[in-house]
């Protein structure tokens, strides 16, 4: 069977035209690769140009560094899930069944929303989805302004004031983005607080705190350093772009470099593509990671890569603003996917479930997680 044919059935796969002969042989072939065998005739020259035509077809990104042998969910269930763009595959498993049961739709949860609260300094709160475009108020020499696209926006409009400190807050099922006085824009994730001063005139540095989520494009300034403090790590930079993970549920704090150059705790300076991670003990680790899987959020997408259900859940928990509740005994197996975080929390469920290792439930707002 040469690489045509193989191509050919990812087309009806990816189209919904797929038959079960077609299914059949594209399983066939999935366990070649998985056993190290090449059953269907010599396919290793050919494995790099099929897969990339499977994640382009699927509208999935993946990094380069990535090889075979791979399982990807049981063909049968490949017609829905690349023709919605997602995919999973199960490390050291045996391919699973197509799942039948489903959340129903009147339990649905919808996905979070744009919105966030403001807290000046003066202790007034303001919520920015009851607000209108343009100014919202004034203060320590900045007007602060709700732009069209809806996110907030600090601008210097006189001389140095007193330090005045903001906070801006998102609850579980919401997001927001804002471009502080010196120019640099902050995206919070869902369950995230960001404290920072009004204005950062005649500071010697910039410097502003967060607890949870949240990523950071960093305006250049050589001679005022911008500094990020969390609960276990203290960032510096002095004009780049990194994603900044400190939830108190994870089991660790993890800042990721996108570009230029970030220094932790005063000591290790990260690389682009380096994570650091800082353990409940405090213990510094550096890892390179795909970078582009720890901002997905941000893009708006969930991109789980070699993650067990419980670090998947904790994420689906935050954006939905579910409670999650295990049931039995719970497979651990590590497993990748990407979905649109705007779909409602049935349709990623359902997604989650093609795999074969889970099924969910919802009801009034809780998530109930068991073995299929």
């Amino acid at each position: 069977m040469d690489e045509k044919h193989i191509s050919d059935i990812i087309d009806r796969i990816a189209t919904n035209t797929a038959t079960d002969e077609d299914l059949a042989v594209y399983s066939a072939w999935c366990d070649a690769q998985q056993a190290g065998k090449p059953a269907i005739g010599d396919l290793s020259a050919q494995e790099a140009l099929i897969l990339e035509k499977i994640h382009r077809q699927a509208g999935i990104s993946i990094s380069r560094g990535r090889v075979f042998p791979w399982r990807i969910a049981a063909a049968a269930a490949l017609t829905g899930i690349l023709a919605g763009g997602f995919y999973w595959y199960r490390h050291n498993s045996q391919p699973p069944q197509m799942a039948v049961q489903t959340a129903p739709a009147t339990a649905d949860v919808p996905a979070g929303k744009n919105t966030a609260t403001l807290t000046l300094a003066n202790g007034k709160k303001i919520l920015l989805s009851d607000t209108q475009t343009g100014k919202l108020t004034e203060q320590a020499g900045v007007e602060v302004n709700k732009a069209a696209d809806g996110s907030l926006e600090y601008r210097p409009v006189n001389g140095a004031a007193a330090v005045q400190y903001n906070t801006l807050s998102t609850a579980r099922g919401e997001q927001y983005q804002i471009t502080l006085a010196d120019g640099t824009r902050v995206w919070l994730n869902a369950a995230t607080t960001l404290t920072f001063p009004a204005s950062f005139a005649q500071q010697a540095e910039r410097a502003v705190e967060v607890n949870g989520e949240a990523y950071f494009e960093v305006a250049a300034d050589p001679t005022r350093p911008f500094k990020v403090r969390t609960n276990h790590q203290q960032i510096q930079v002095l004009g780049t772009s990194f994603n900044v993970n400190n939830y108190a549920d994870e089991p660790c704090a993890r800042t990721t470099l996108l570009s230029g150059a970030v220094k932790i705790n005063e000591a290790q300076v990260l690389k682009p593509g380096q994570q650091a991670v800082t353990e409940k003990n405090g213990t510094l680790k550096i890892a390179t990671v795909n970078t582009d899987g720890i901002v997905a959020w941000k893009n708006g997408y969930f991109e789980f890569n070699n993650e067990n259900i419980y670090g998947i859940m904790r994420k689906i928990s935050r954006w939905y603003n579910v409670e999650v509740i295990y049931e039995g005994d719970i497979p651990t197996n590590e497993m990748e996917g990407t979905i649109s975080r705007f779909e409602n929390v049935s349709k990623v469920l359902n997604t989650i479930e093609k795999a074969g290792l889970l099924k969910f439930r919802i009801v009034t707002g809780k998530i109930y997680v068991s073995k299929y």
